[in-house]
């Protein structure tokens, strides 16, 4: 017997379903308002249909890209509150709310030159500054708004994670959660690869000079993994290592799920520049606009 696990969801209805899923099998009751008050806000803020502001523009760090870090989150808070450490509802709430605004810094407003890459080493301090303009309308305490500010804080690349002053340990929990969540959506992604050379776009439009050409980023991608394996195991907790409770308690299948992806893409990526070297656009055969597959398993 078979059993399908969607891995990959990149509709906005779909993957708010199975947070809510997610999240209801650490609470029953769980009081859904805000978080679908924000995915409403953040939803009209990427799409241009909120006044005053552009469509997002960046075609990396874009919609699809923010859905898939909300899912990881939302599955790595099951996974730690199953098997590390019970969070609360409160906590859980801002987790999810924190992983929609955590790339909003990229949205302009409507005064702002474009693109949006532009803001590539400023978007989280704006995300945070939009968040900070959101949370006027009531819905939010001070304290909620500390919290938030640092789980996103722990998206920043260029922020060591140890540096951020949380108000306890299970905001950090959560935060760490958050920053791992944002590693392992990418990297995961089955157009990963594909999504690259859209990523080295933001980056020359950001005046990012780190890398030379598509293919040094090619080349440079395999360390870059190397790098952020060290820091999600040391940085952030090791909460990665909950991504394999989450799906044995929600699927009954003991497996990190999203740790094979990661590997397979890797591993693709290194036969590529073996076989191909600088002609590695030959060897990706994925389109862009390619809906997710399921990933299936037996049982």
């Amino acid at each position: 017997m078979q059993k399908t696990i969607h891995l990959y969801i990149k509709q906005t209805e779909a993957v708010d379903q199975e947070v809510r899923t997610t999240i209801g099998c650490m609470f029953p009751d769980f009081d859904f308002s805000m978080y679908a008050k924000v995915l409403r806000e953040i939803e009209l803020l990427f799409s241009g249909k909120k006044p005053g502001f552009e469509a997002c523009d960046t075609p990396y760090h874009d919609w699809s890209h923010t859905l898939g870090v909300l899912l990881a989150t939302a599955r790595l808070l099951h996974g730690v509150h199953m098997g590390r450490q019970p969070l609360s509802e409160r906590t859980v709430s801002l987790c999810l709310c924190a992983a929609l605004f955590h790339d909003a810094g990229y949205i302009r407003r409507s005064d702002e030159p474009g693109p949006g890459a532009r803001f590539t080493a400023s978007h989280v301090q704006r995300g945070i500054d939009l968040f900070e303009d959101y949370a006027r309308t009531g819905d939010f305490s001070m304290g909620d708004f500390m919290d938030l500010e640092c789980m996103i804080l722990c998206t920043d690349p260029a922020l060591s994670p140890d540096t951020i002053v949380f108000s306890n340990l299970e905001t950090m929990l959560a935060g760490h959660v958050l920053g791992t969540a944002d590693i392992l959506a990418q990297m995961s992604d089955d157009i990963y690869l594909e999504k690259l050379p859209l990523l080295f776009l933001e980056f020359s439009e950001a005046g990012i000079t780190e890398f030379s050409s598509e293919y040094d980023l090619f080349m440079k991608t395999l360390g870059f993994y190397s790098f952020m394996r060290s820091k999600m195991r040391n940085r952030l907790s090791n909460v990665a290592a909950s991504m394999a409770v989450h799906f044995r308690e929600r699927h009954g299948v003991g497996r990190d799920l999203y740790a094979e992806a990661v590997d397979r893409n890797m591993e693709y990526l290194a036969d590529l520049l073996q076989e191909y070297g600088e002609q590695y656009a030959t060897g990706l055969r994925r389109r862009l606009d390619r809906q997710g597959h399921p990933i299936v398993l037996a049982a």
